[in-house]
């Protein structure tokens, strides 16, 4: 299970609800979990909203997938990599275990198939995003950081 995942759907398990209010979402994970400072509560937010595992419904939050799917282990903390920047490639299996429904290992699988039968022509986000279209995931607003990465020569992207 993706750790952003599973920090994203703590809020709304934790208070047993659909939607919650940006404050109340960063409350669960600063106060009430004491995980982390309310600023970098408002930074996992971002990135669970980039990762579209969390969307805006009016103003609420509501998360992008099912969390009564998710069990939230005993005794779980994030870890300190949680607060790194992910690469593309780790967005793109994120955003297709969040909005497919499929685990993090079948999807990593399928990709390395991809690429494989590709004869390992095409980098590993291109053979993400190509998946990710067989399988019908929505992940069009990540195109831009995988075509910046694979076509813009010179540059660095993450």
């Amino acid at each position: 299970m993706d750790e952003l995942m599973l920090v994203a759907a703590t809020p709304f398990k934790r208070n047993n609800k659909k939607s919650l209010s940006i404050k109340d979402f960063e409350f669960v994970l600063s106060f009430d979990m004491k995980w982390m400072a309310p600023d970098a509560a408002s930074k996992i937010r971002d990135k669970a909203i980039g990762a579209h595992l969390l969307k805006f419904e009016g103003a609420e939050l509501i998360p992008a997938f099912d969390i009564s799917k998710i069990e939230i282990p005993h005794g779980f903390k994030p870890s300190g990599s949680l607060f790194q920047e992910r690469s593309i490639i780790e967005d793109i299996i994120a955003m297709i275990v969040a909005s497919c429904g499929k685990n993090t290992k079948d999807t990593i699988v399928m990709i390395n198939k991809k690429q494989e039968e590709l004869g390992d022509l095409v980098d590993i986000e291109v053979a993400g995003l190509l998946v990710a279209r067989e399988i019908g995931c929505n992940i069009d607003s990540i195109y831009d950081r995988v075509f910046d990465k694979v076509f813009r020569t010179g540059e660095k992207s993450t």
